[in-house]
C-alpha cells in the first residue's frame, strides 16, 4: 500500500481477503476484500469479491439493490437458470434489485474478481429453492 495525503493505493498483492462463507477442503470459496464501509453496518458499501474458480452460490437474497462489474474471470449471473444470460467477461455490469433470489457462479479455470456497490449496506439471506 502507498498512501499520501491525497491519495491511498492498494496493490493487488497487498488486498486482504476473507471468506464470506464455508471454504472446500482446497479453501475454495467467496472472498471479499473491503474499498469503503464495511459487512456489518448499513451505509454505503463497496468491496472486491472474488469467487475460486469453480465456485457457484448457491440461491440467495440481499435486502437491498447493488451494482457490479466483473473485473476478472468468467462469471454468471442469473435469477433461474445459469445459462439465461451469457457469460459476463471482464468489463461486464449488472445492477441487481434488492429481494430478488438469484445465484452466481465463476465459471472458466480462473477465480472471479467483482467489484461491488452497495448504496444501502451488504447483507446476505440463502434461500431454499423448491425441487421439480
Amino acid at each position: 500500500m502507498s498512501e499520501t495525503s491525497d491519495t491511498i493505493v492498494t496493490y493487488a498483492k497487498d488486498l486482504h481477503w476473507q471468506p464470506v462463507g464455508p471454504l472446500d477442503e482446497n479453501g475454495k470459496g467467496i472472498f471479499v476484500s473491503p474499498m469503503y464501509g464495511d459487512l456489518e453496518n448499513s451505509g454505503p458499501t463497496m468491496f472486491l469479491m472474488k469467487y475460486s474458480a469453480g465456485v457457484t452460490a448457491p440461491p440467495h437474497i440481499h435486502s437491498h439493490d447493488y451494482y457490479a462489474v466483473v473485473v476478472s474471470g468468467k462469471f454468471r449471473h442469473f435469477l433461474k437458470d445459469q445459462n439465461e444470460y451469457e457469460v459476463l467477461t471482464p468489463g461486464s455490469t449488472w445492477f441487481q434489485k434488492g429481494n430478488a433470489v438469484h445465484g452466481d457462479a465463476c465459471v472458466g479455470d480462473d477465480d472471479c474478481i467483482l467489484s461491488i456497490f452497495w448504496p444501502h449496506g451488504f447483507d446476505v439471506t440463502f434461500v431454499e429453492t423448491a425441487s421439480a
